[in-house]
């Protein structure tokens, strides 16, 4: 990863916007990070961190550190960093959570933390693709690009202030937490618990199985209990016999038998065996069943064929005493029938020849009144007539409708006339009071006019407003800070106070210490090994360690409060100072002013403010005033144009119409020719005649058709007489039957022809034709052989059941029991595997000899890399004296070894050190080197990530010259390798040694600025 440029604004101390070119700084391959203490170094380390992870480098750092207490209310921070990997150049911005003021009233409103990722195509392009600007996928995305988590990249990029020696003096089991988190080897541990749930499970299936088996069995047991089966008429041993194959005839009792997994097939098989005799028994009783009851059967039909020959013997024997009558009936309705086929068409020529008479009277009385050539004429000529008439009037009822409508049309005339007359005066009339509107719009103008004359000083006493505002500001300010310098001047007395006591405290713990060390080295002295500063190997009269001797801990608990309470003297003193800046600058702001003279000159500045206010309103509402008159008037003169126009259209429509009427009365007057006085009198004229045509045609086409109609009927009649055997028309009506006569007849003839078939068909049935009369039908005899075979059957079939129902019960209880061995082997088998896997990840089986879990085993060979890598480094910074070595446990612990134990190895005396014993210089260079091959074996478990950049927060202020020159020459090392370093530090040597830098200043008012120098 190589990081190209970081702008931060509004962050921490940087109220401004400030930018770093990281792509500038890298040529070097060291770069420094200097300015004093608390000037704000480590926010450029939370910078980043912030802007690809959302969170700050610290574990002990709040957020509330990211938005600059310096930066104006209405400033948004945020930070964004141009970064590469072997996924690209990205580009993220990411604001925190802040408030910004309202944009109305007082008050501010939250504003929640926003981020953008963005593909560039060069480092210096300004925009790019955006791939998100979630937040949460964003967080998903940026340990993609990376190749790292957030704490991997804390311990292989970014070693902050106050994490930097936290894994050095960790216990193994913190080490382990640590480890497990880089590494993500909670994998491991997940695999060993998903493996202890599964034996949990594995034997939970074992016993549920093995209870299967038992439950199996005892059902088995329950379904073939001796006794359990017994029939009525059974013996106490029936059942028993036949499982056993005993003699069921003698009824005596057997021994019972105990069933176990081993012979339990052997007892099912002997009741299925008995089950099947039984059956067999049961089959002979329904064969003789089945035999008696056809004979029953074949007794009751011979009974049934004998009644039914009897009774239709009788009915053939009453049928021969209808044949008679029924002949006679058959003959009389078929010569009905054929007087009929003559009678229909005799009785319509009838009704035609009454027809014809009737269309010859009414040409008779036609006569009387009609022209006598209109019967004279062609019939067609007739129809010409009446088409011609019917034409004309229709041609006509156009023109009648037009005369009907001319003296409506000439009242119309008349009205309009009247009406335009009115509106040419009220035209008139509009056009006056618009010339009389100009007078009125003077005076609105007068007005606008005053009003603008006040209104326009406005602006200058909101000026004058804004001045004293800003002049009661600056002394209400130069009274607060004055106020505020005093506390601060407090504090640093009270801070300065607490500094000289944690300075006395750590001098005092530092000679007890030295006075009473003769002790502490009396307690490493063994018999028989020499002492460490004599050599002598016999002790005779060891000092003895004092009461209250100072342990390394409280002389580093006594250090750390001493640097603590000097550094919060340190912000003392610059918080005062700064004060006393900006009260100077606030004093000078002040000047001469007076508090009660400037607040008497806003007052009045403010009354007038109110008054140019009340004129800028009042102008406002005389430009509407006049705006609206204006308006008005021009919409009196468009309506007054608009009337004149539809004036003269209106006017233009009444002359064509006049006209028109002229034109309508020439065209009725060429149409009447004299014939009539009008129009309509014309049409009712047209009218008569048609009607009489009319009437006359219809007339004479009924007489022709009518005498066509009687023609054809006669032949009709003269037709069915030579089609029948009759010689006229009487002859063939006195053969009609009355409609109920008829009916009667038939039904006669149809009962007789049914009851005959019915019998006809019985007797000829095969049942009834094989009898002669002689035989006879012996049913109870039959019914009584039938009770006995159906008693017999029932009582085998009722044993047989019962057996069936035994034997099939213990089938599929066998067949249960053996399901279940069966599922049980299955599961011990299944479950062996399982449970020794679990044993073996878990370190509670007699397989894992070495007592560790598998996530624990894992760990040990990633830390034993990092320590492996850690030592490289350490040698040359410690010049080959330490060396760091895993340990089983630590030396105060009584917890069961993990191996993740660590101890210093010191090569000058050959004794093992514990990490806390380091002194500060020691302990930053072994931190160091630890870190470094921290970083070594993420970046090899990461898949090979390239880490370009590696900033280092700590502790270069303890390390003496010659040990600095080890550590600068290792992290010089590391640049040569392709990485660029940067370090943070206030160490002047560093000053010196590093020429690329990034300097940090705090301003007067507790702000900072930063700025970068390359070469």
């Amino acid at each position: 990863m190589e990081l190209h440029r970081l702008t931060l604004r509004a962050i921490g101390p940087y109220a401004d916007e400030f930018t770093i070119d990281f792509a500038a700084l890298r040529s070097s391959g060291v770069f420094l990070l200097e300015g004093p203490t608390g000037s704000g170094k480590s926010t450029i380390i939370d910078a980043i961190v912030f802007a690809l992870y959302g969170g700050l480098a610290g574990a002990s750092s709040s957020d509330d550190r990211l938005r600059s207490h310096h930066a104006g209310p209405s400033v948004e921070p945020f930070v964004e960093l141009v970064f590469e990997t072997g996924a690209g150049i990205h580009l993220i911005r990411r604001s925190p959570k802040w408030n910004r003021p309202k944009s109305r009233g007082v008050g501010t409103t939250p504003v929640n933390m926003a981020v953008v990722l963005q593909r560039l195509a060069t480092p210096g392009a300004v925009d790019g693709e955006t791939l998100s600007t979630r937040a949460q996928e964003v967080g998903g995305e940026i340990p993609r690009i990376l190749g790292v988590t957030k704490e991997q990249f804390l311990q292989t990029i970014v070693l902050p202030q106050g994490e930097f020696a936290r894994f050095l003096a960790a216990s193994g089991e913190e080490r382990r937490l640590v480890l497990q988190s880089l590494f993500g080897t909670e994998i491991y541990d997940r695999t060993t618990a998903t493996l202890v749930d599964a034996r949990r499970a594995a034997n939970a299936a074992v016993e549920t199985s093995q209870r299967a088996v038992d439950e199996a069995l005892a059902g088995l047991r329950s379904t073939v209990d001796v006794g359990a089966d017994q029939g009525p008429g059974d013996s106490p041993h029936v059942e028993e016999e036949a499982v056993l194959g005993g003699d069921r005839g003698t009824g005596s009792p057997v021994e019972t038998v105990s069933i176990e997994v081993g012979n339990a097939a052997e007892v099912v098989a002997r009741l299925s065996a008995e089950s099947g005799s039984a059956g067999e028994r049961r089959a002979i009783a329904r064969a003789a069943l089945d035999d008696a009851s056809a004979k029953s059967a074949e007794v009751l039909r011979l009974a049934e064929a004998i009644e039914a020959r009897h009774g239709l013997m009788a009915r053939r024997d009453a049928l021969s005493g209808r044949v008679a009558a029924v002949a006679e009936a058959r003959n009389r309705t078929e010569l009905a029938d054929r007087a009929a086929l003559v009678e229909g068409p005799a009785r319509a020529l009838t009704l035609a020849e009454a027809k014809r008479e009737r269309a010859r009277d009414e040409l008779a009385v036609l006569r009387g009144s009609i022209d006598d050539s209109l019967f004279e004429a062609e019939l067609d000529d007739l129809r010409d007539r009446r088409e011609r008439l019917a034409h004309e009037r229709a041609t006509l009822a156009a023109i009648v409708d037009l005369e009907v409508g001319l003296p409506a049309r000439d009242d119309a005339q008349l009205r309009t006339r009247g009406r335009l007359a009115d509106r040419r005066s009220a035209i008139a009339a509009a056009e006056a009071r618009v010339t009389g509107r100009a007078a009125e719009r003077v005076g609105l103008t007068a007005e606008i006019a005053a009003a603008a004359e006040l209104a326009g000083t406005l602006d200058l006493e909101t000026r004058r407003l804004d001045d004293l505002h800003a002049a009661l500001e600056a002394v209400r300010r130069h009274a607060e800070l004055a106020d505020a310098s005093q506390i601060a001047r407090e504090s640093v007395s009270a801070a300065a106070a607490r500094a000289r006591e944690a300075v006395d405290t750590e001098a005092d713990l530092r000679r007890r210490r030295i006075s009473g060390v003769a002790g502490e080295l009396a307690l490493e002295l063994i018999d028989g090994e020499p002492c460490s500063v004599c050599g002598a190997t016999e002790h005779p009269a060891p000092a003895v360690l004092l009461d209250g001797h100072p342990t390394d801990r409280e002389l580093d608990e006594a250090t750390r409060a001493r640097e603590a309470a000097e550094a919060a003297l340190q912000t003392a003193r610059d918080a005062a100072s700064a004060l006393d800046a900006r009260l100077g600058d606030a004093a000078r702001a002040v000047g001469e002013h007076d508090g009660d003279e400037l607040r008497v000159q806003l007052t009045e500045v403010e009354a007038k403010i109110g008054a140019a206010r009340a004129a800028v309103s009042e102008r406002s509402k005389a430009d509407d005033r006049l705006l609206r008159f204006d308006a008005e008037t021009a919409a009196q003169e468009a309506a007054i144009a608009a009337e004149r126009l539809d004036l003269a259209a209106e006017e233009a429509r009444l002359e064509t119409e006049a006209e028109r009427l002229v034109a309508d009365r020439s065209r009725i007057a060429e149409i009447l020719e004299g014939r009539a006085a009008s129009c309509v009198a014309l049409s009712d004229e047209l009218h008569a005649d048609e009607r009489v045509l009319v009437t006359i045609v219809r007339a004479r086409e009924a007489e022709v058709t009518a005498a066509v109609e009687v023609e054809s009927r006669r032949a009709d009649v003269e037709l069915a007489l030579a089609s029948s055997t009759f010689e006229s028309v009487e002859e063939a009506s006195a053969a009609l039957l009355a409609p109920g006569d008829r009916a009667v007849l038939l039904a006669k003839i149809r009962d007789f022809d049914n009851e005959s078939a019915v019998v006809a068909d019985g007797l000829a049935s095969p049942r009834v034709a094989a009898l002669d009369g002689d035989e006879v039908a012996d049913i109870e005899a039959a019914e009584g052989a039938l009770a006995v075979a159906s008693a017999a059957h029932a009582a085998a079939a009722d044993r047989a059941s019962r057996l069936e129902d035994r034997a099939a019960s213990s089938e599929r209880a066998l067949g249960r029991l053996q399901q279940a061995l069966r599922a049980a082997d299955a599961v011990a088998e299944e479950s062996r595997a399982i449970v020794r896997m679990a044993d073996v990840a878990s370190a509670s089986g007699a397989e894992n000899l070495h007592g560790v879990t598998l996530g624990t085993y894992v760990l040990l060979r990633r830390f034993d890399d990092v320590v492996a890598a850690a030592n490289s480094r350490l040698g040359l910074m410690s010049s080959g004296r330490y060396q760091l070595e895993a340990a089983e446990r630590e030396a105060s612990s009584r917890a069961r070894r993990a191996g993740l134990a660590l101890t210093i190895r010191d090569n000058a005396t050959g004794t093992t050190r514990d990490p806390k014993s380091f002194s500060g210089g020691e302990t930053f260079y072994a931190s160091l080197s630890l870190a470094l091959g921290l970083a070594d074996v993420v970046q090899a478990e990461a898949g090979g990530i390239e880490l370009g950049t590696l900033f280092v927060d700590e502790g270069f202020g303890t390390l003496d010259p010659e040990t600095l020159d080890a550590v600068m020459a290792e992290l010089g090392a590391l640049s040569a390798g392709g990485r660029v370093v940067g370090i943070v530090s206030h160490v002047d040597e560093l000053k010196q040694r590093i020429a690329d830098r990034i300097e940090v200043r705090r301003r007067p008012d507790g702000s900072s600025t930063l700025t970068s120098t390359v070469g």
